[in-house]
């Protein structure tokens, strides 16, 4: 357990969940700002198309989570990157909401580890390549 850096994985979880949240309530504050009513808001976000939405954002934000913990890191990107997506599924156990349909629990699940992977191996890739664009296709 040497490799992991306990202060890059507290803060890509706090990043993912931080701006899941953020990105969740502008999107909600944008559509109360038309006059649709709240209760016609939480109606849409519990619909196919805001769930569908919700499971992006929330995955992308995982993915962010997981790049921002392997640039703390600075070694084993991947790792911190599950770890941050390992967080995110405890507090999504812990959050649950009963009344989503299973399709976005499952999908939910099985995409927040390969997203937080996916954010560590690009922060590896950045390392790897001197921390900037090379600029070579």
């Amino acid at each position: 357990m040497a490799k992991v850096r306990p202060t890059a994985v507290i803060i890509g979880a706090l990043v993912d969940n931080v701006a899941t949240m953020f990105i969740m309530m502008l999107m909600m504050t944008a559509l109360s700002s038309t006059g649709i009513s709240e209760d016609e808001i939480i109606s849409r976000m519990k619909g196919r198309s805001g769930l569908l939405l919700s499971l992006i954002i929330g995955l992308g934000c995982t993915g962010l989570g997981g790049h921002v913990s392997g640039r703390m890191a600075q070694r084993s990107e991947v790792l911190h990157g599950a770890l941050v997506a390992g967080i995110g599924m405890v507090l999504a156990l812990a959050w649950r909401d009963s009344d989503l349909p299973n399709w976005y629990d499952i999908i939910g699940f099985a995409g927040v580890l390969p997203a937080g992977m996916l954010g560590g191996h690009l922060a590896a890739q950045r390392r790897q390549s001197g921390g900037a664009a090379t600029g070579k296709d």
